[in-house]
């Protein structure tokens, strides 16, 4: 059967959740299975130096099972921030190859992490030498177990993406020209972007609480006192937080944005959009 043919499965996973969907491919894409499963970390994982994504790949090939998910289906992966290390290396006044960029990101990383970056797996955006480049580290051993689920259920592992850039590349037609802020809102996490004409000037990452708005606005009203940015515009993108109304924060304009795609109206399902 070929790739092109075959069913696609999209799983996106977080430290207390992991959801699937399961489409067709061809002209007429159509979702056939979605499925989600919540889970709580074990208070031994809490207390322990086991990984956060443990629990997590443990559910997840549950879920397969569960699906009953035929042999050569594409599999995509989406991992919450939870799961990544994001870090914005400034732009450079020469010329660095990918391998001089790796290189640099892997030290910067090291300096800040110790001899533990020896066990990541380190992926950069492709950026121009006079950009900001987005680095991503990921747990090899986690990948390798993605390598492990993907032959036990004879599946084609094609990707495994942070959320970030899944999201980030979903909606670059929208943020092409912004040179604002723009807040990426996951289950666990907030991503604050600076923008430059659509291009990530610096990335912070932020866990939330029980209300995640009240944490944008204590955010957005630092940045104010911190910042020499003029501009005091955001996007934000929460299809996590789909059906709340947006509010207002003195001094900032607010704009939602969404998908051009956006069809999983499910909750449990909202961070695979960019994936479709």
């Amino acid at each position: 059967m070929s790739l092109l043919l075959a069913n696609q499965l999209l799983v996106v996973l977080n430290t207390d959740s992991v959801a699937a969907v399961r489409r067709s491919r061809g002209l007429r894409r159509r979702i056939i299975d979605q499925k989600h499963v919540m889970f709580s970390q074990p208070i031994e994982a809490l207390k322990s130096e086991l990984p956060n994504w443990l629990q997590a790949t443990k559910q997840l090939g549950s879920l397969l099972a569960a699906m009953q998910i035929q042999p050569k289906t594409e599999l995509k992966i989406t991992l919450a921030s939870d799961f990544v290390r994001y870090m914005a290396l400034p732009s450079q006044p020469i010329h660095m190859s990918t391998v001089e960029k790796l290189a640099y990101a892997a030290a910067a990383y090291r300096e800040i992490y110790g001899e533990v970056v020896e066990g990541w797996d380190i992926k950069l955006n492709d950026s121009p030498d006079h950009q900001t480049t987005i680095a991503a580290a990921i747990d090899k051993k986690l990948l390798d177990v993605f390598t492990q689920v993907s032959l036990k259920y004879q599946l084609k592992l094609s990707s495994v993406q942070p959320y970030l850039m899944s999201a980030y590349n979903c909606l670059s037609s929208q943020i092409s020209k912004t040179s604002d802020y723009l807040a990426i809102v996951e289950f666990k996490r907030l991503l604050l972007i600076n923008l430059d004409r659509g291009n990530c000037q610096n990335l912070r990452t932020y866990a939330l609480g029980s209300d995640w708005q009240l944490e944008l606005k204590s955010l957005l009203m630092r940045e104010l006192l911190v910042s020499d940015n003029s501009n005091q515009e955001i996007l934000v993108y929460a299809p996590v937080q789909k059906n709340i109304a947006l509010n207002a924060i003195e001094n900032w304009k607010i704009r939602r944005i969404k998908t051009l795609k956006s069809v999983l109206s499910n909750y449990h399902f909202a961070m695979l959009e960019v994936a479709l």
